[in-house]
């Protein structure tokens, strides 16, 4: 991969969400990773890629890609950590309804395997009639120490809000900018 496209890769999966990466840096590469674009009615962009058709909205006047646009094109995002026992880094895909997990020695070739394996795991999920994506029901259960159990309590009680609400005000507050 050009360094290039490598900086405009990076940019996208930034944190905090970049809000000035050119749109012709993302559709080169795109480009670059094996996709066919095509122009759609309108301003949109078909993006075939990894065997799943994306539709994105091209900006315009300005050509720089909005926060929204950038979290939609990163709809894959991996995990990589380096595994000191077997000497290699290891990536795995979140979020999906299953495993997709890669291996390799260097950042070139976890890009290469973690191609590879979304592909495979995509195109399995086509051929079962499984949804690539895991679902949420919006649900979980948090274990905390009774005293933070108790303060959190209060601190709603204060704000005049249920603890949910709290819980999920600190939850936004705490993702927000993978929200963007």
């Amino acid at each position: 991969m050009r360094r290039k496209h490598g900086k405009t890769l990076a940019a996208l999966f930034a944190h905090p969400t970049s809000a000035n990466i050119k749109w012709r840096d993302i559709e080169a590469l795109f480009k670059e990773l094996g996709a066919t674009v095509s122009e759609r009615e309108g301003s949109r962009v078909g993006v075939e890629l990894f065997g799943e058709i994306r539709v994105f909205h091209r900006p315009h006047p300005s050509p720089d890609t909005d926060k929204g646009a950038v979290a939609s094109i990163r709809r894959y995002d991996a995990v990589i950590q380096y595994d000191p026992d077997i000497k290699m880094f290891r990536g795995e895909f979140i979020g999906l309804n299953g495993g997709a997990d890669f291996y390799a020695k260097s950042v070139d070739g976890l890009e290469k395997e973690g191609r590879t394996s979304l592909k495979v795991f995509l195109r399995m999920c086509k051929e079962k009639g499984i949804e690539p994506r895991r679902s949420f029901s919006g649900k979980f259960v948090v274990r905390v120490p009774p005293e933070l159990h108790e303060r959190v309590t209060e601190a709603a009680a204060a704000r005049r809000v249920s603890l949910n609400e709290l819980v999920k005000a600190a939850l936004e507050r705490e993702t927000a900018d993978r929200a963007a």
